[in-house]
């Protein structure tokens, strides 16, 4: 895994658009670091952390079969 592209995420409040912008960069490199889904959680971000992983690990899952 060389890069890894979000296609859409939540951006309802400027509460979600805060923490989406501060922990996404740090989920997609953690990501590639890890070649794997399995990252770190960054306190206050369940919610990006629950849906990126999940839909890295579908992306994962489709690239292998």
């Amino acid at each position: 895994m060389t890069n890894v592209d979000v296609l859409s995420y939540p951006t309802r409040d400027r509460k979600s658009q805060s923490i989406n912008q501060q922990v996404l960069p740090t989920y997609k490199q953690e990501a590639i670091d890890a070649q794997s889904s399995s990252i770190q959680l960054v306190s206050g971000a369940t919610e990006t952390y629950n849906g990126f992983t999940g839909s890295l690990q579908d992306a994962l899952n489709q690239a292998l079969s």
